[in-house]
């Protein structure tokens, strides 16, 4: 029994760090492809919840 809960905690582990893993995974994609995009560094200008850098702060200026 104690084999078992120990595979499935092990297993669950691996699941939600291969989730994270594509997580940023795909947003470093997608920062990456609007930086070539835009020709220049967006470091400060990316929204770091969805990756873009499409209109972070030229709303607020």
């Amino acid at each position: 029994m104690d084999d078992l809960i120990f595979a499935i905690t092990i297993l669950g582990s691996l699941v939600i760090f291969g989730c994270f893993a594509w997580l940023f995974a795909s947003l470093g994609k997608r920062i990456h492809f609007e930086e070539k995009e835009a020709r220049k560094d967006l470091t400060y200008e990316t929204n770091p919840f969805t990756g873009s850098g499409n209109n972070t702060y030229k709303k607020w200026k």
